[in-house]
């Protein structure tokens, strides 16, 4: 497993800008490991770890479009 990248694949991003608040998928780690399905060799399915950079937040680790602003957590909170 590698570091964060620095930026995602937009330019100017205003996400990528911030470090107030990490990805919610990846927990500002910039990498997660789901489980993907696996045919073993006698045709049974099971499933198998991998390690991928976070498709969330393009392996920033950066909170890419939060589901509610940062004020509006305050308002509510």
């Amino acid at each position: 497993m590698t570091s964060t990248r620095e930026w995602c694949a937009l330019i100017d991003c205003e996400w990528c800008e911030r470090d107030d608040m990490r990805c919610r998928f990846c927990v500002g780690a910039g990498w997660w490991r789901p489980e993907k399905p696996h045919r073993d060799g006698n045709g049974a399915i099971d499933w198998i770890r991998v390690e991928e950079p976070c498709r969330m937040c393009a392996g920033t680790g950066k909170e890419h479009n939060p589901l509610m602003s940062a004020a509006d957590n305050r308002a509510a909170g």
